[in-house]
């Protein structure tokens, strides 16, 4: 899957290419193209989106290029099973059959920070009629899909500016009742009734159909199995994050399941820098060896039980899992914007190399794409190291062993030092900031070592080679900034607590991280393969709560 960002120009990625999936040894892919929005429900009531309207010419031209990319699918035999968010309806639905088909209550998920979102009634008969109308106009109009994949837990109207809606779902017991509804709409009308595959995404916020076990079987087993229905779920228990354990619904029920997986996790770098992801995702992260508390991220203290998953493999034996679907691409907001791929095709490749030889084991996927790279004798081993190096590089740069953890606090190009507040109120009143910092700086020092490895490599390539040397010092540039925000929240934290304040090291604390930004602007600059870099605002451009006004404060002080 490659996932666009909402509202921005579509990424230029071979993951969109059929021919390159293909090669790679992909049977499908779930293909960002908005299809539940290329219909005009004339199988419902002619004309209800007016003729010679821009509704309606919007619509078809989204259809006119979908049949172009569909037909090269076709061609390249890769079946496509689009993402599809079911009862988001045209403006003009909503006008005629509004007050039938609204429901109760606010749209969950970040969608419902659109104008257009719109809360739909699942239970209306009038919303269930609308709801088989659209998969029925869907596969009319489109018969060479070979499926749905169902999106719920978050909408997106950004880039559909004639349509309305949202999550579907609601809250509690209702939301076992609605998603019992609509699986039984979905199996009957895609599955039974037309033989095509239904991927049903179980992705949602809470303690709900994605990780929570008892939702997930009070759900699932009120549905019969289907050789085309398929429950398509993240491999971690929330979102894709360090400290947190493996998803509990893996493996458990009747029915099949499909595993998701990041091959560049829009919490640690988006591919601008190295971070081998696979590794984690087939055998488990290294702190999952111990037991991590859900809730707030962190160690409970208590080593795990031998029989609890940490990786997709120790669910095999269930005899459920019948794939996985990698998001090559996509997932947050903005950037960073990486310029080479180097990254994402080597996480890629080693999960999809995997989901077809689960045999195999994860160092012989890793060599085999390193030497397919070109690589040879101790660059091989070189190569290795360096990534290897990268899990625990980012583990201990972003987060904190000793704490809970705000897994947001940095995410895409974005760094808010508010999220942390109660976290640097727990390190200075449990004094452990001695502890949490000397963790910084074996981040930054493993990153140093990265960085010299990728000095020491033969490369196959000048180009790979200054793709991948640049962004492993992009990587030890943002974790030495970042082990500098830390120095810097603790100082902002002690002097909330009415701490005296020591201006020479907060002077050049605040140096050090003004250096930091320099020399990654100029690296930003120097090279066509460096992804650009972050800012110092808050998630989506906020100054309020991010790392900038916190230091712009403590300038002040230092006045």
């Amino acid at each position: 899957m490659v996932h666009n960002n909402p509202g921005e120009k579509p990424y230029e990625t071979k993951y969109n290419d059929p021919y390159f999936l293909k090669a790679q040894g992909f049977n499908g892919a779930v293909t960002h193209w908005h299809i539940n929005c290329a219909i005009t429900y004339d199988n419902y009531i002619q004309h209800l989106i007016p003729l010679e309207s821009k509704e309606r010419k919007w619509m078809e031209d989204k259809a006119a290029e979908i049949d172009i990319k569909l037909k090269e699918f076709e061609k390249a035999g890769i079946a496509v099973y689009p993402f599809t968010d079911f009862i988001v309806f045209p403006q003009s639905v909503w006008e005629k059959y509004g007050e039938e088909i609204t429901g109760v209550g606010n749209v969950g998920g970040t969608g419902g920070m659109d104008a257009r979102a719109r809360k739909p009634d699942l239970q209306s008969k009038r919303t269930q009629d609308l709801l088989i109308a659209q998969i029925d106009a869907i596969f009319n109009r489109f018969p060479e899909l070979d499926g749905l994949t169902l999106r719920f837990g978050e909408t997106y109207l950004h880039d559909t500016p004639y349509h309305l809606g949202g999550n579907p779902i609601r809250d509690g017991e209702d939301a076992i009742k609605d998603h019992v509804l609509l699986l039984t709409v979905l199996r009957e009308e895609i599955c039974v009734k037309r033989g095509k595959k239904l991927f049903y995404r179980t992705w949602d916020f809470g303690y709900n159909f994605h990780n929570n076990p008892n939702f997930y079987l009070a759900v699932t087993n009120q549905i019969a199995p289907h050789p085309n229905l398929i429950f398509s779920i993240k491999y971690q228990q929330g979102d894709y994050h360090r400290m947190t354990p493996f998803n509990p619904t893996l493996g458990i029920g009747r029915h099949q399941q499909i595993v998701e997986s990041q091959s560049r996790m829009e919490a640690y770098g988006k591919g601008a820098h190295p971070y081998y992801t696979a590794k984690g995702v087939i055998e488990g992260w290294p702190e999952t060896k111990y037991e991590i508390n859900f809730s707030d991220n962190r160690f409970t203290g208590r080593l795990n039980e031998t029989s609890v998953p940490r990786g997709i493999k120790d669910v095999l034996s269930s005899g459920l899992i019948k794939g996985v679907m990698t998001w090559s691409n996509g997932g947050g907001w903005q950037g960073p914007y990486i310029k080479h791929e180097i990254w994402t095709d080597l996480n890629t490749s080693v999960v999809a190399g995997w989901a077809q030889h689960p045999d195999w084991s994860e160092e012989d996927l890793f060599y085999q794409f390193a030497q397919n790279l070109g690589f040879k004798g101790l660059s091989l081993d070189l190569f290795r190291r360096l990534t290897l190096l990268t899990v625990e590089g980012v583990r201990k740069g972003h987060c904190c062993s000793f704490t809970a953890n705000d897994v947001w606090w940095t995410r895409d190009e974005f760094f808010s030092a508010a999220a942390n507040l109660p976290i640097i109120n727990e390190i200075l009143q449990k004094e452990i900031a001695e502890q949490v910092l000397a963790e910084k700086a074996e981040a930054v020092a493993i990153w140093r070592q990265i960085e010299s490895l990728s000095k020491e490599i033969v490369y196959p390539a000048d180009k790979l080679k200054e793709a991948i040397q640049v962004s492993c010092s992009y990587g030890r540039i943002k974790y030495q900034l970042i082990e500098s925000m830390w120095v810097l929240m603790l100082e902002k934290g002690r002097i909330d607590r009415g701490m005296e304040v020591d201006r020479l090291k907060l002077q050049s604390a605040i140096s050090k991280y003004d250096q930091l930004w320099d020399e990654w602007r100029m690296l930003e600059h120097s090279s066509k393969f460096c992804a650009t870099i972050y800012t110092d605002l808050a998630f989506r451009n906020q100054k309020s709560g991010s790392i900038g006004e916190l230091v712009d404060g403590l300038r002040e002080l230092c006045r």
